[in-house]
């Protein structure tokens, strides 16, 4: 019996769980990290999502669902190995001279959500963090499309200093380079607009975003 015991609980040890459910599960090599429900729950499409509006935007999946709490819950314990998986797509509609600009966060360093940064390593492209947040915002869950336009205009600039000391302007002004904005959650598309607009002040062009979660555009007023 000691021996069974024993053994149950090197089982126990050793067996992965899913990150998402924490129900042991082996995994296979296509979701390593979450288990098979969990993965399927995502429903994310083969080649991901895209659309034009209000810029070009390419995510994993609809901001909804399994996928909405999966994203909420990376923002408060990141893992590389799921984000890994998760942008699996995203990575694969990416040239070979994309550069990635990580939208900044508007909340304080000890709240800040890291969410963009950690996306730009899974993406597996350079990532140049030239932007910055020049004034406050507020939270925009409770503000319609056209108060959210209005609380982002304007939020943005870009740090000259870390383009003018490495040679990252022309780079990224050049026409070889294609830079995506990169965000966790586009809803209305007003802050990777913002985003947009310093970026194009400052010269730099942007083919669109990249994000995880994009909500449907009936969603937001």
């Amino acid at each position: 019996m000691l021996i069974s015991l024993k053994r149950c609980l090197s089982d126990l040890l050793i067996q992965p769980v899913c990150w998402h459910c924490q129900t042991p599960n082996p995994f296979t090599t296509e979701q390593e990290g979450l288990c098979q429900t969990c993965w399927q729950s995502l429903g994310l499409k083969a080649s991901g999502l895209k659309g034009l509006e209000p810029l070009s935007w390419h995510a994993a999946g609809w901001y909804e669902g399994a996928l909405r709490r999966m994203v909420l819950r990376l923002r408060i314990t990141p893992d590389s190995t799921v984000l890994h998986i998760l942008c699996r797509e995203l990575r694969s509609a990416l040239s070979q001279h994309a550069l990635l600009i990580p939208i900044p966060s508007w909340k304080a360093k000890s709240r800040a959500n890291h969410l963009p940064q950690l996306l730009c390593r899974s993406l597996q492209k350079p990532c140049v963090p030239v932007l910055e947040r020049s004034r406050p915002t507020v939270g925009q869950h409770h503000l319609n499309r056209r108060q959210r336009l209005l609380n982002q205009q304007g939020s943005f600039q870009v740090v000259r200093e870390r383009l003018s000391s490495t040679g990252l302007l022309e780079t990224l002004s050049s026409n070889a380079a294609q830079v995506w904005l990169v965000d966790d959650i586009v809803t209305s598309g007003a802050t990777v607009m913002a985003a947009r607009d310093a970026l194009q002040t400052a010269g730099i062009v942007t083919q669109g975003v990249i994000c995880l979660a994009r909500t449907r555009l009936s969603v937001t007023p």
